[in-house]
């Protein structure tokens, strides 16, 4: 485990190998003797999105993240199926086998991190890893269609968060475009459009900076990750699974996300009996702009299911 006054592993503290084989790159950092949290990120980020919110959380939580497949120091497979939810869901299963085995962890997910965070959480042979979810900027994909049922019905005012999400047809739908997509993220076209989308999120009275110094062509070097669009859209959503979890679960919602809007991610508690959102202020990459928030919310959400992560001998986990 890396010392809390180092400076952040770039080189990955173990690996773990996928069901499949792949090579998953593992990042340990914090206090090892306190809760154990499992941040997730989504694309086209790898781990070191975390690492302003991990600042935040070191001196009190064992913080975890590793590199989803296709993204960082991970393998990058390239087949489209190799990118479906119940794999990338079973390979968080396996990073936690390996480091927190028998223990729940306070799972965290962001954008398509958040995804994965879901399917894992709603998957019943993955219950026993978790003691609670935060998800951030990214609903369970079996639910939007259950989503949109529900505004349709709901009149206008349904209608009008409907169409808040026009811009996520068209951003979702070119990802999936064979050579283009993939073109477009290597000559830097889709991390420009991420900067210039982070400046527009962000208030004229705002000084935000980044918190971390994730790399400028991301999307670039992490662009075999495109598959997980392709991979999981149209399947999920036109053959939607009633996923539910009794894990206690809270939703960050920033206001000013442009990808991922309010709306979309709050209606859960059809699925999550014990649930609660938050609307925080920020846009779609909330963790990299405003880590203190999220990780406050994450650590009091973590305290306050303390009792998830005890060992029957009353030992924290």
């Amino acid at each position: 485990m890396t010392a809390l006054n180092q400076p952040f592993p770039r080189v990955a503290t173990r690996f773990v190998e996928a069901s499949d084989g792949v090579r998953l790159a593992v990042f340990e950092r914090g206090n090892p003797s306190g809760p154990t949290v499992l941040c997730v990120h989504g694309f086209p980020d790898d781990h070191e999105v975390w690492d302003g919110v991990t600042s935040e959380l070191a001196s009190t939580m064992r913080v975890v993240t590793f590199d989803v497949r296709g993204s960082g120091a991970s393998g990058h497979p390239n087949r489209i199926r190799d990118y479906r939810l119940d794999q990338l869901a079973d390979d968080i299963g396996r990073v936690l086998d390996e480091v927190s085995p028998g223990r729940p962890v306070h799972l965290v997910g962001h954008d398509w991190g958040s995804v994965q965070a879901w399917h894992a959480a709603t998957a019943s042979a993955q219950r026993h890893h978790f003691a609670s979810l935060t998800s951030i900027s990214g609903p369970c994909l079996d639910h939007v269609p259950y989503w949109i049922r529900s505004r349709l019905a709901a009149g206008p005012a349904g209608w009008k968060d409907i169409l808040g999400q026009w811009k996520s047809p068209i951003y979702m739908g070119f990802f999936q475009l064979p050579w283009i997509a993939p073109l477009a993220c290597r000559l830097g076209l889709v991390d420009r459009t991420i900067t210039l989308a982070s400046r527009l999120e962000t208030s004229s009275s705002d000084k935000a900076t980044p918190s971390a110094a994730v790399s400028a062509h991301r999307a670039r070097e992490n662009r075999n990750a495109l598959r997980i669009y392709t991979a999981n859209l149209l399947p999920r959503l036109l053959r939607p699974q009633q996923r539910t979890t009794d894990l206690p679960v809270q939703v960050l919602a920033p206001r000013r996300d442009i990808f991922i809007t309010p709306a979309s991610q709050v209606d859960i508690g059809r699925w999550a009996a014990d649930s609660r959102v938050h609307s925080v202020d920020g846009g779609h990459w909330i963790p990299l702009f405003n880590p203190t928030v999220v990780a406050d919310l994450v650590r009091s959400f973590a305290r306050e299911h303390a009792e998830e992560t005890t060992e029957s001998n009353g030992e924290p986990r």
